[in-house]
Order: C-alpha cells, then sequence, then structure tokens
C-alpha cells in the first residue's frame, strides 16, 4: 500500500510538473506574441509617420514650383509686354524723324531730337553707347567738311566747272554722260559728299540759265550719280568706310576689305546702274 501511495504521489508531482511547463510554455508565448505586436505597432506607427511626411514635403515642393512657375509666367509677360511697348516707341521715334525729314524741318535738329528720345527709351547709362561712335569717322567728316569749305574759298572748283560747263549741257545725250562722268570721278577722288557741295549750286544753276526746264532734271542727275559712284570704289562713299571699319574691328569675324577686291565688283555695277538710272531720268 506504502508503494502504490508513493507512485501516486509521484505521479501526481510530475503531472503538476508538467502543467507548470505548459502554463509557463504559454506564458511565454503570449509574452512574445505581445512584444511582436507591441513592435507591430511601433513600426507601423514610424511607417505611417514616415510616409505622412513624405507626402507633406512632396506637396511643399509641388506648392513651391507651382508658385515659380507663375511667377515666372508673369515676370516672362511683364518683359514681353515691355518689350513691346519699347519696340512700339522706337517705331514712332523713327517714323516722327522720317515725318519731319519729309516735312521740311530742320535736317540736325530733328535727327538730334531723335537721338535724344532713343536714348531716353532705353532707360540704360549711355556710356555704352557713347562707346560704340568711332570717332574717327567723326574727325573723318569733320576734316572732310573743313577741306571741301576752303577747296571752295580758293576757287579752284570754279576755274575747272569754268572749263567743264561747256561739256556739261543737259538738253543733249553728250553732256548727260559726261556731267555723269565728271560726277563718278569727283566722287571717287574726293568722296560723293564734297563732290555733291562742290558741283551742287553752281551745276544747277549753270543748266536753269540755258534752260529753267531742266532744273530739276539737273538735280535728279546729280543725285543719283553720287549716289551710285559710292559704289564705284571704297572712296566713293563714307558709308564703304564705315563698312570697312565696322568689318575690320569685328570680334569674331575680322574682315580686311582691300580697295582692289571692292573694285572688282565696283567698277562693272555701277557703270551698268549708272546707265540704267540715266535712261530713266526725264
Amino acid at each position: 500500500m506504502d508503494h502504490v501511495g508513493t507512485t501516486r504521489n509521484q505521479l501526481t508531482s510530475s503531472e503538476n510538473d508538467i502543467h507548470c511547463v505548459h502554463s509557463d510554455m504559454l506564458e511565454s508565448m503570449r509574452n512574445s506574441n505581445a512584444s511582436k505586436e507591441v513592435a507591430n505597432d511601433a513600426s507601423s506607427k514610424k511607417r505611417e509617420e514616415t510616409t505622412a511626411s513624405h507626402n507633406a514635403a512632396s506637396l511643399e515642393r509641388l506648392r513651391f514650383a507651382l508658385s515659380v512657375q507663375s511667377s515666372d509666367r508673369k515676370e516672362d509677360l511683364t518683359l514681353r509686354w515691355k518689350r513691346m511697348l519699347w519696340k512700339s516707341c522706337v517705331y514712332l521715334v523713327t517714323i516722327g524723324m522720317l515725318i519731319a525729314f519729309l516735312m521740311g524741318l530742320n535736317m540736325s535738329w530733328t535727327a538730334i531730337t531723335a537721338a535724344l528720345a532713343l536714348v531716353v527709351l532705353d532707360f540704360k547709362d549711355a556710356r555704352s553707347c557713347l562707346e560704340k561712335v568711332s570717332y574717327l569717322l567723326l574727325i573723318f567728316f569733320y576734316r572732310m567738311f573743313i577741306i571741301v569749305d576752303g577747296f571752295n574759298k580758293i576757287g579752284i572748283p570754279s576755274t575747272l566747272w569754268d572749263l567743264m560747263e561747256p561739256y556739261a549741257q543737259i538738253d543733249r545725250v553728250s553732256g548727260i554722260a559726261f556731267m555723269a562722268i565728271i560726277i563718278l570721278i569727283l566722287s571717287n577722288l574726293a568722296s560723293n559728299i564734297p563732290t555733291v557741295l562742290l558741283l551742287g549750286g553752281r551745276g544747277v544753276a549753270s543748266t536753269a540759265a540755258i534752260a529753267a526746264a531742266d532744273e530739276k532734271k539737273a538735280w535728279l542727275i546729280l543725285a543719283w550719280g553720287s549716289t551710285i559712284a559710292g559704289n564705284l570704289s571704297l572712296l566713293g562713299s563714307a558709308a564703304n568706310l564705315i563698312v570697312c571699319e565696322q568689318a575690320r574691328q569685328a570680334p569674331h569675324l575680322a574682315y580686311t576689305l582691300s580697295f582692289w577686291s571692292h573694285l572688282k565688283f565696283g567698277v562693272p555695277s555701277t557703270l551698268i546702274t549708272t546707265a540704267i538710272g540715266l535712261t530713266l531720268i526725264r
């Protein structure tokens, strides 16, 4: 009986031990599951917070980009309107200057007024504009007009015209051709502006003395001949000298236009256009 009681006690204690182990395992599993749930909750919260912060940053960047784009559009529109207004004012000043010339107003004051108006419209410092002025060309023009005036006071042009006048009567074809040749030669020796100053008054006056109806024709011949004569050589027109100076000073496309290279196409083109123009003058 004692042996049976002892065996029962052992079985009971074993069952108690098994029950304790089982309960401990269940408790540890519950604890591990709870800790996993807590960890999962924490990670999900962090993930949600990270996603929310990313979304907020993306929205902020999008708003900033939209605001910058809208401000750029407004600035572009403003600049476009300012540019259009400036161009319109420049066109109006230029057209006004041409109208003033056609109305017979003083050419010098008209040109100066238009230039000042354009400087004011530019809204910038005029120093950059003044730096672009070719003062050597201005000195050339001053010297040219001084020489022409001194040449007139000496009386040499009057003497030469007295010798040429009998052959320069524009009431016949030979006289027109002779007058055109004289204009071409003088324009390429002294430039076309001094030629007009030297021949203008005296040549037209002698023509009007012979036939008053040919006065207009004489002015047209002088205007056409002196203008076309500028194409013959580099010395024929001050514009040719300006082109040569600008071509030589070009920063990246500098080019030296020589006298003979210009003469190759200048002579035939000048002779052809002069002949065509003289046949059209009535």
